[in-house]
């Protein structure tokens, strides 16, 4: 089966879906792990063809579901959920970050990173997720427990 990646670096001319399939690539999975599922991945009967080839036939759709078994809104691309705003910065980074895999000759090996590819990533976690809130694997633990969600301000 065939699936389109969107090549287009000009933010105006994507697509909604387009759109967040780029910012799916570089984000993790929220119901997965960051470790399991760092971001979009090919499920293994898809073939990935750019939306600017030739063999393009205009019956193939973007890519929508990761190997993962989840889709682009799982992968921080819910512009309900996280906000126009939101949506269009993590864009704006999405594009650059396929920029610099085009410049490497790279934009479909979703395996392929770097140092910068990596650094830029960094912008792509959600708020309010461990890696994002400074508290690493605790952040996790102390939004979920029991304690936190439960207590009362301190009062002086």
């Amino acid at each position: 089966m065939k699936a389109l990646y969107p090549t287009s670096h000009e933010v105006p001319k994507l697509s909604e879906s387009a759109l967040a399939l780029k910012i799916a690539r570089h984000s993790p999975c929220s119901i997965c792990t960051a470790e399991i599922c760092p971001g979009i991945r090919l499920p293994p009967v898809v073939q990935l063809v750019l939306d600017s080839d030739e063999g393009y036939d205009g019956t193939q759709s973007y890519l929508s579901s990761c190997g993962c078994g989840h889709d682009a809104i799982d992968h921080g691309a819910d512009r309900s959920e996280i906000g126009s705003a939101e949506f269009s910065r993590r864009g704006r980074v999405a594009v650059r970050l396929d920029e610099l895999l085009q410049d490497a000759d790279r934009l479909l090996d979703f395996d392929y990173t770097n140092e910068d590819i990596e650094s830029l990533r960094r912008q792509m976690t959600l708020p309010g997720t461990p890696s994002s809130d400074g508290l690493g694997s605790l952040g996790m633990y102390f939004r979920t427990s029991i304690f936190f969600r439960h207590s009362q301000p301190l009062r002086m």
